[in-house]
């Protein structure tokens, strides 16, 4: 797993990894680039409820229904056990409480990315990288 800490390329591998899942080939294995994706939107749906609490109500309910669906795919492809997921997202610094972490810089601009982003495009690429159980993995994005 990728220490998104130390990732100074976060903000530029947000557009990456949408756009690598949308051309991704129809017979991609499944659960590959999962975690990838997981992990921003993760991110982003963390800068909205630390940073910017209250604007786009749209957006941020979006984000989350994406959250829980990785939630959903990433405990039910690992064996059941929600302790697996907790610790991946604890692995990706995901449980940060520094609000200069989460809410300046590389992961305060992937919300912006995120939100900008075309929101077919992204209900599309969430779909189809979800469409069929498999072993969550990174995949290519980074």
């Amino acid at each position: 797993m990728i220490d998104i800490r130390n990732c100074s390329r976060f903000a530029t591998l947000t557009v990456s990894c949408i756009g690598l899942i949308s051309a991704a080939p129809a017979n991609e294995v499944p659960g590959r680039g999962v975690l990838c994706l997981g992990t921003f939107i993760y991110f982003v749906e963390k800068t909205g409820k630390q940073c910017r609490a209250g604007q786009d109500p749209e957006f941020q309910a979006r984000i989350a229904s994406y959250s829980k669906r990785f939630d959903d795919f990433i405990v039910r492809n690992t064996g059941g056990d929600r302790a697996v997921l907790e610790k991946f997202k604890e692995g990706q610094n995901l449980n940060s409480e520094d609000r200069r972490y989460i809410c300046e810089g590389d992961v305060a601009e992937s919300y912006d990315r995120f939100k900008s982003a075309d929101a077919g495009e992204l209900d599309r690429s969430v779909d189809a990288l979800l469409a069929k159980d498999g072993p969550p993995s990174f995949g290519d994005c980074v």
